[in-house]
């Protein structure tokens, strides 16, 4: 999966409420952090045409609190697109699951 194809994925689930799970991607994998909320609409960090190191954030509304995420050009590794629209994306050193939650 190319990074625009992982970005489709990721804005196609603005919206959604999802989990995100975030690991570690070492030789011993482990559980960094998990949080989740509804996908908001995000934003391009670099403004203008897409460049070599975009990032985009998208937001994550988990009321009263908001987080978001980020997926970076320059440090995506890759990614899968699972058959219910959930996404693992490696970045850099850590795998990010951003599964959908059942409504």
């Amino acid at each position: 999966m190319t990074f625009d194809d992982a970005l489709t994925g990721l804005l196609a689930l603005v919206g959604r409420r999802v989990d995100v799970h975030v690991v570690s991607a070492g030789e011993s994998p482990y559980l960094v952090a998990t949080f989740g909320g509804v996908l908001r609409a995000g934003h391009s960090m670099t403004g203008g045409e897409p460049t070599e190191n975009e990032s985009i954030f998208v937001r994550i509304d988990a009321e009263p609190e908001t987080g978001s995420i980020s997926l970076n050009r320059e440090v995506y590794r890759g990614g899968i697109s699972h058959e219910d629209g959930s996404l693992t994306l490696q970045l850099g050193g850590v795998e990010m699951l951003i599964a959908v939650r059942g409504e």
